[in-house]
């Protein structure tokens, strides 16, 4: 018997009933043949190691850590028990001497006489004309005294001297006159003060010294003396 006319394109609900059941039974066997396909790649797999846990639980991270902190706190107070103090220096040294790129020893070096490089820092110029946010921190010329591979990077050996303890800084040395003049024709600095100057009002300018500290002398002594063993 024909079709009713349908002016729209509808499937009437008899055929829509057959494509369902249709659906249905292509969807039943594609579900078994995955199913049976998939029971035969587990047999034929080997075992998969379990995934490595890490310190915080989560399945796929870091490796546990090999000892507690607490065992590593107990073992560290156990050794400095037994400690003196010229073992407990040498201990020190070497955990900061391992923390120093080559441009840092020579930075180290070219002080170690004792002598001063003049430094500065840059800020920016507000509206109000006080100085803002520095541009430039810790440009120094000893870099350039020292012959540094990379003097572009001084500022970052000085902050990270300083950090470590070993350099110190001191007020302006107007006897650095000349030293300073030539540290701010630096290129860095240059662009430094450009860009923080503010119409007609240039970037404000801190001049400062920078030396060896007590400890970066004695590190230096002890490194040049045989004195780490």
């Amino acid at each position: 018997m024909a079709l009713p006319f349908n002016p729209f394109g509808l499937v009437a609900p008899a055929t829509r009933t057959a494509l369902k059941t249709g659906s249905q039974v292509a969807s039943w066997t594609e579900r078994q043949v995955l199913g049976a396909l998939r029971s035969r790649l587990d047999v034929a797999a080997p075992p998969r190691p379990p995934l490595a846990i890490s310190a915080g639980g989560a399945a796929g991270g870091a490796s546990r850590p090999s000892e507690p902190l607490q065992s590593k706190m107990d073992r560290l107070l156990d050794r400095a028990l037994e400690q003196n103090s010229r073992t407990g220096q040498q201990e020190l040294f070497h955990k900061i001497i391992d923390q120093l790129v080559p441009d840092e020893a020579r930075i180290i070096g070219a002080l170690s006489d004792g002598s001063v490089s003049p430094m500065m820092h840059v800020f920016a110029r507000t509206v109000t004309g006080i100085g803002g946010e520095p541009i430039l921190e810790n440009a120094a010329l000893v870099g350039k005294m020292a012959n540094v591979s990379l003097p572009q990077l001084t500022p970052v050996y000085i902050s990270h001297l300083l950090s470590l303890g070993l350099l110190e800084t001191g007020p302006e040395d107007p006897r650095l006159k000349d030293d300073y003049q030539i540290l701010g024709a630096d290129s860095a600095v240059l662009r430094a003060l450009k860009k923080g100057k503010r119409g007609p009002l240039e970037a404000r300018v801190e001049r400062y010294t920078v030396r060896l500290s007590v400890l970066g002398q004695d590190l230096w002594a002890a490194a040049t003396t045989g004195g780490l063993g």
